[in-house]
Order: C-alpha cells, then structure tokens, then sequence
C-alpha cells in the first residue's frame, strides 16, 4: 500500500496545520482581550461614579462661592455705609468744634491778657 500525496494536498495539509496553530495561539490573546474589556468596562463605571461625585462637589462649592460673593458684597456695601457715616458725622461736628476751640482760645488769651504779671507786658506782644 502506497501513499501518495499530490502537492496540493500537501499545501491543503500545511495550510490546515498552520491554521490550526494560529487558532490554538490565538485563543489566549482573545481570552486576555475579553478580560481587558472587561477591565475597561469597570473602569469606565468607576470613572462615571467618579465624575458624578465631582459634579456635586463643584456645585456645592459653586454655590458656596455665591454665598460667599453675596457676603463680601454686603460687607463691601457696609464699610461704605459706615464711611458715609463717619462724613457726615465729622461734618456735622466739624464746624461745633472749631467754635468751641476758637471760644476755649480766646477765653485763655483774654485770660492771659487781664492777668499780667507786671503790669506794663501784653501777652498778646
């Protein structure tokens, strides 16, 4: 008993073989590309999750920041009151206490003035 083999049977037999050996090396890499997935598909999940939570913490910053703004605006429009106060406090006073300083001067001059020491100086001289 013969066996002969034409040389496209053999190609046929090679090209089977090599095919087989390529599936058998290939079935890791698929196992390893669903495991990697899989990996990215839970990361992808936690990175959800995660920017969920730092949309919600920029938001209550955001909103602290408002509340914020709106405080140093009022404290803002407070010392301008205070300032205005104190304008129109100093103004009014102003001119009362020139006049009592020129008064309080000219008593003490006059005072001076009637109360020599020896009769013929004038302090005002």
């Amino acid at each position: 008993m013969t066996f002969t083999v034409t040389l496209s049977e053999l190609a046929l037999l090679l090209i089977g073989i090599a095919f087989f050996i390529l599936v058998i090396y290939l079935i890791p890499a698929i196992i390893q590309l669903r495991s990697t997935a899989k990996a990215v598909e839970d990361l992808s999940q936690k990175g959800k999750e995660t920017l969920e939570n730092a949309n919600s913490l920029i938001k209550k910053a955001n909103s602290n920041a408002e509340e914020v703004s709106d405080i140093i605006k009022r404290f803002a429009e407070v010392g301008r009151k205070a300032l205005h106060l104190f304008d129109i406090v100093v103004t009014q006073l102003k001119g009362p206490i020139i006049t009592l300083t020129s008064i309080i001067a000219g008593i003490e001059f006059g005072l001076k003035h009637f109360k020599r020491k020896e009769g013929d100086k004038d302090v005002g001289k």
